[in-house]
């Protein structure tokens, strides 16, 4: 199904289970709209980073601190399309880290080219 809604975020994501969580808000937009995109900007690059020797966190109910690579990896596990930014992701990455299997590159003007094939864009 194609997405109807572009999410952009564009500041820090605290990895809580707060609706005021981007990311956290994103799982349940994906429910409503049926499809979404979601396209990560400046320090919400780090969302999508995670260490490349490192295991994944623990997922369920025993991961209770905050973790916004777990909604990431829930996202792109629905089939949501992730992109970070090429040039935040540049600035951001750190020796030994990774994107999140599934998150793609993107250039910001690229996708903003783009933004027409949507019925809504969300800055969140």
């Amino acid at each position: 199904m194609p997405a109807h809604v572009l999410a952009v975020i564009d500041h820090d994501c605290p990895g809580t289970e707060d609706m005021h969580d981007p990311l956290y808000f994103c799982v349940g937009l994906r429910l409503q709209f049926g499809g979404i995109d979601l396209v990560l900007r400046g320090p919400a690059v780090s969302s999508a980073l995670v260490a490349a020797d490192g295991p994944a966190p623990p997922e369920g109910n025993g991961a209770r601190l905050p973790n916004p690579q777990r909604y990431v990896r829930s996202l792109v596990r629905a089939g949501v399309r992730v992109w970070v930014d090429d040039a935040d992701l540049a600035g951001l990455r750190r020796d030994g880290q990774v994107l999140i299997d599934g998150v793609r590159t993107a250039d910001t003007d690229a996708m903003a080219a783009r933004w027409n094939e949507y019925e809504e864009v969300w800055f969140l």
